[in-house]
């Protein structure tokens, strides 16, 4: 008797997705294939599955162009969760900016695009399993010595990371990481194993394009630490990780210091100057006062809503800290 073999919904999504890569197909097309066929399959969205297998395809035997886009259009139609697909780039793309650097733009970008909403998000399906994957990808309780209390204090941990990394991989980009006072990231910032990208390596051409390319990526990083600092939302977030995670705070706060004395980039910036960068960071108060709005706050309570955080005695006390938040 034959049996019929049909084949997983995570098998499915491979073969789609390469197929449409093979024919260079539409993007949206193909993401509204995506969609159904997960669907038919009873796969609830957005899908965390899916979010591993589509930035494992792209790192690294399939960055090219088409793919990103198919990762684009599956964010847009929320096939995949926004946080965790960024949290996910960030541990592939960050340590090989260096040989893909046009990986390391994207990744920017799809950052400034889906970083700072986070209301609709939290209100989604999948969401607890969404934020352990998270956790399990950034190693959240490994790094910041917290036992997680509850999704809310994950995102502020997501934010607070998010942007650490990318001061780290600045500050390596210009030779000042090794000015820290521990001389290293705690995030990857450099791949483990020697990256070999080929006959062409040392093509002069391409190292000269390259190296143009890793000065702008450098700059638009900062630019974005910038962004993240003066967001309503991701600065109250990042507020929090002040309040509730202090000795990491100081030395993040110290390395924001030394890119501000010595980046090159920084002070190249048409967009934000070492002594604005500074500012954002040691007249947080006013700031989150000056910029208390109706709208931004309400999608700070949305984010705060989904439950409380941890403070720094160790207790749960959320509401507290949104007050104190909106108070200040």
């Amino acid at each position: 008797m034959a049996v019929s073999l049909q084949p997983s919904p995570w098998d499915a999504v491979l073969e789609l997705t390469k197929s449409a890569q093979d024919k260079n197909s539409d993007p949206l097309l193909w993401a509204i294939q995506l969609s159904s066929s997960l669907n038919a399959a009873g796969v609830t969205l957005p899908s965390t599955e899916v979010a591993h297998l589509l930035v494992s395809h792209i790192c690294w035997a399939n960055n090219v162009p088409i793919t990103w886009k198919f990762l684009e259009k599956a964010l847009t139609l929320k096939i995949v969760p926004p946080m965790l697909v960024l949290a996910l780039l960030s541990s592939r793309v960050i340590p090989s900016r260096r040989s893909c650097p046009a990986a390391y733009r994207l990744y920017m970008e799809l950052l400034k695009r889906h970083a700072f909403s986070f209301a609709s998000q939290i209100n989604g399906p999948n969401y607890q399993k969404i934020m352990k994957s998270i956790d399990e990808v950034l190693h959240f309780s490994q790094i910041f010595g917290l036992q997680v209390c509850d999704a809310g204090l994950l995102v502020v941990q997501f934010v607070f990371s998010t942007v650490w990394q990318l001061l780290d991989a600045s500050l390596d980009d210009e030779g000042l990481l090794e000015m820290t006072l521990e001389k290293k990231s705690r995030w990857p910032t450099r791949p483990q194993n020697m990256e070999i990208d080929g006959q062409d390596s040392f093509n002069e051409k391409r190292t000269e394009l390259y190296e143009g390319m890793h000065k702008i990526n450098t700059t638009m990083a900062i630019e974005i630490i910038g962004e993240f600092l003066q967001n309503k939302v991701t600065s109250r977030m990042l507020y929090l990780a002040r309040r509730n995670m202090s000795s990491h705070w100081a030395g993040f706060v110290q390395r924001l210091r030394l890119l501000a004395a010595k980046s090159t980039m920084l002070r190249n910036s048409k967009y934000i100057t070492p002594e604005a960068l500074l500012q954002l960071t040691s007249d947080t108060r006013r700031l989150l006062s000056r910029a208390c709005k109706t709208s931004s706050l309400r999608e700070f309570h949305a984010v705060m809503a989904s439950g409380s955080l941890i403070s720094s005695a160790g207790q749960c006390h959320g509401a507290y800290l949104v007050c104190t938040l909106a108070s200040s």
